[in-house]
């Protein structure tokens, strides 16, 4: 009798966890829509493929369908932080590549302890799912088998087959069917990664055209001569931050009083729009678009691009005479990307000379880094030009503690932000409140901005162009639903005639782009710059 109970529990079990993951929908927004619930079709159907098939296949099916099912949950469950992160699904092909910096930013966030800990929950879980589904699927595979009872299998069959037409009558009840909707998820990962492939060998053709390398160089970038150019990639900063009213106020004040500290150190500025290719991270393809011309929205695009002899906005500069550099403080190790970008010279975390404490996944605050590149390159006389690319952090997640901006005499080797370094409230207790969140995020980016233009306004010469993006938009829970992928975009120098070709592009005066300010691709940059700055 005790055998009995556990069996009927064992196979209860298996079924509501079969029903939990195939009724399960992808996307986190959905979880409270009762309509998502409705028994999917493919769970009756299972089970008819378990009671009908003969004895020696199904030996093989219910273990098989357990592994299906543990899969088809973590395919669901990365859907759903793909979705809230990146605004696309997973995909499993080359999206593993993010499971490093995303454990970073994870444990970063709620501390390693912690992050440790789901993890092996989630582990935990998951095993103690698949063997439940593994007995269970058994145990329900044996109950139409030859020798059952008649009535028995009756009336399992009659059991799957109203199950059925419950599932089909949920397309008739709700406005969006939700017939078979974890096979249509599957199929549509399938034609996703086909398309992806498709996409890749277009985009190998259309690299193999690239007229801009063939630029003579004597005619290469001839109108930026003597100029120190740096690209600055502000994290996270995107058009919402300018243009929703939760943050609008306190950035278009910031974007004023930028305007007012660079016209007294007798700087200029034009700002526009860029459509960026990621979104809520993976900064490092904004990057590599930038620098190649080509749209590089998928790890599986930046991968093939790194093995390529496509030509890098730093290698155009270094043949052009200008000496070339990453600033890249997030980096602990060596970059094997420079093996394509090819900067002369890579400075990251371990060279920058930084001897502060890192705020929690931030090596280092903003002020520091442009401190450190003045002191380390630009602060020599007797030099080449420099063309620099910077990536800055302290507006990347989770967005807290964030220092404030100190004298530019004291900054020193970082020391000095010591004392804001564990400030105020944890991440892992910020992260509780997304209203708190979307508070630090409005102040890290309002800090990025302050250093960088304070940063301008102190350092800067006749010589200096900067051009300043933002690298992606913030994940949704920062931006809400529906936001576009756009970043703002903004050059500084003294230089009227390097503004004045801007203007001619269609950006506007000031660091407040407007609605009709030009909208490029940030692919197009690498091109304009050669094609509007170079000899006729």
């Amino acid at each position: 009798m005790a055998g009995s109970i556990k069996r009927i529990g064992a196979m209860g079990l298996a079924l509501l966890l079969g029903y939990l993951v195939l009724a399960l929908p992808n996307q986190i927004g959905a979880l409270a829509r009762a309509s998502e619930w409705w028994p999917p079709l493919e769970l009756p159907l299972m089970l008819m493929a378990l009671w009908g098939l003969p004895r020696r296949v199904t030996r093989l099916l219910s273990p098989l369908l357990a592994i299906v099912l543990v899969l088809l949950t973590l395919l669901k469950l990365a859907d759903m932080v793909a979705l809230q992160a990146y605004w696309r699904i997973f995909d499993p092909i080359s999206d593993w590549r993010l499971l490093g910096p995303g454990w970073n930013v994870f444990s970063g966030t709620v501390g390693t302890d912690k992050a440790w800990l789901s993890a092996a929950a989630l582990v935990v879980v998951l095993l103690l799912i698949l063997a439940t589904m593994v007995v269970g699927w058994s145990l329900l595979a044996r109950q139409a088998a030859p020798g059952r009872p008649a009535g028995q299998r009756r009336w399992l069959w009659a059991l799957a087959s109203g199950v059925l037409l419950v599932s089909l009558l949920g397309g008739l009840r709700h406005d969006t069917p939700r017939l078979a909707d974890s096979s249509r998820l599957m199929v549509e990962h399938v034609t996703q990664s086909r398309q992806n492939l498709r996409d890749l060998a277009a985009l190998k053709a259309h690299a193999r055209q690239d007229p801009v390398a063939q630029t003579p160089t004597e005619q290469l970038l001839t109108g930026l001569k003597g100029h120190d150019v740096l690209f600055v990639f502000i994290e996270s900063y995107g058009r919402t931050a300018l243009e929703d009213e939760r943050y609008a106020g306190v950035m278009r004040s910031r974007m004023a009083a930028i305007d007012s500290e660079l016209g007294q150190a007798g700087f200029g500025a034009r700002s526009a729009w860029l459509a960026s290719p990621t979104v809520g991270g993976q900064s490092w393809l904004a990057h590599s678009t930038l620098q190649s011309g080509l749209w590089i929205n998928s790890q599986r695009r930046y991968n093939w691009l790194m093995g390529t002899d496509r030509v890098s906005l730093a290698r155009l500069f270094k043949r052009a005479g200008w000496q070339t550099m990453a600033v890249e403080p997030a980096l602990t190790r060596e970059w094997l990307a420079n093996r394509y970008f090819q900067f002369d010279k890579v400075y990251d975390a371990r060279n920058l000379g930084y001897e502060g404490e890192p705020f929690n996944w931030i090596t280092m605050p903003d002020q520091y880094t442009y401190a450190a590149l003045q002191r380390l390159a630009l602060s020599y006389e007797h030099r080449a030009p420099i063309m620099a690319e910077i990536a800055t952090l302290t507006s990347h997640a989770p967005w807290t503690p964030i220092p404030p901006l100190v004298d530019w005499a004291q900054v020193g080797s970082g020391r000095i932000f010591n004392q804001w370094a564990n400030a105020g409230d944890s991440p892992d207790v910020v992260w509780q409140d997304s209203e708190r969140v979307r508070t630090q995020y409005l102040k890290s980016v309002d800090y990025a901005l302050e250093a960088l233009g304070s940063f301008v306004a102190h350092y800067g010469n006749d010589n200096l162009v900067v051009i300043a993006m933002g690298d992606h938009q913030p994940a949704s829970l920062i931006t809400g639903e529906g936001a576009s992928m756009d970043v703002p975009v903004h050059v500084m120098t003294r230089d009227r005639r390097i503004l004045d070709q801007f203007g001619k592009w269609g950006w506007r005066p000031g660091m407040l782009p407007e609605q009709d300010s030009a909208h490029w691709g940030m692919d197009a940059l690498r091109q304009r710059l050669v094609e509007g700055f170079g000899a006729p």
